[in-house]
Formats: C-alpha cells, structure tokens, sequence
C-alpha cells in the first residue's frame, strides 16, 4: 500500500463535473488518490439518484439535508454536521434531496468488506 503524503486541497479550484439524476443534478468535485476517491458534492433542490448504489462511503452533510433510502425501505435523514459510513455491498441505497445539499464524501478500496476482513489489523 502506498503512503498518503501530506497534501492541502483548496476545493474552490476543483473543476466540478455535472451527473444527471433521476430528477436534478449532482455537481462533483473530485480528487482520485491511490486507493481512496474524496469528493465534495452538491445536490440540486428535487434530486434524486438514478440508481441503486451498493458502494460504500463515508458521507459527511457539510450543508443543508438529504434522506438515504436504504433497499429495504428504511429512510434516514442526514443533515449539517452529520454523517454516516456503510462498506461495500453491505446495503443497497439510494440517496434525495428536496432543498438541496452540499457533502464529503469518501469512499474507495479500503471499504471492501470482503478484503477488509482479511486485511484488517484490529479485528478481533
């Protein structure tokens, strides 16, 4: 594994690439490290994802509100200051926004709940 060296990012030179959702549009900001992808990502007013997601993350709410969807139809309501996490293929999700929402979010190999049993040093 390669190390992660000591890097500042200044998200305002970040160019932002547009992804259609069901209804609205997410706007990424994205830096690609080695094993890890960080983005901020806002979601228009009314946005609601085209698909299914069974990719972990770590979601941070910088600003405003969005609900989860979970496949088996739990809903979750993640606001400013919240976040959640979940591994890879371990639940089925979907995310909306009816205001509009600025995130974190993190998410890459090391979320691999298949590898990370093997891999995982503090495992009990």
């Amino acid at each position: 594994m390669e190390p992660i060296f000591f890097q500042t990012i200044d998200w305002n030179n970040i160019p932002a690439t547009e992804h259609a959702g069901e209804t609205g549009v997410a706007r990424w900001k994205t830096i690609q490290n080695h094993h890890f992808r960080m983005r901020v990502i806002e979601y228009s007013k009314g946005y609601m994802a085209d698909h299914w997601c069974t990719k972990g993350h770590i979601v941070f709410c910088l600003e405003g509100e969005m609900m989860s969807e979970l496949s088996d139809g739990r809903v979750f309501t993640l606001k400013e200051g919240m976040s959640y996490q979940v591994s890879d293929k371990v639940s089925s999700h979907r995310s909306y926004s009816k205001d509009g929402v600025k995130l974190l979010i993190i998410d890459g190999g090391f979320l691999d709940y298949d590898k990370s049993i093997i891999r995982n040093p503090w495992r009990m």
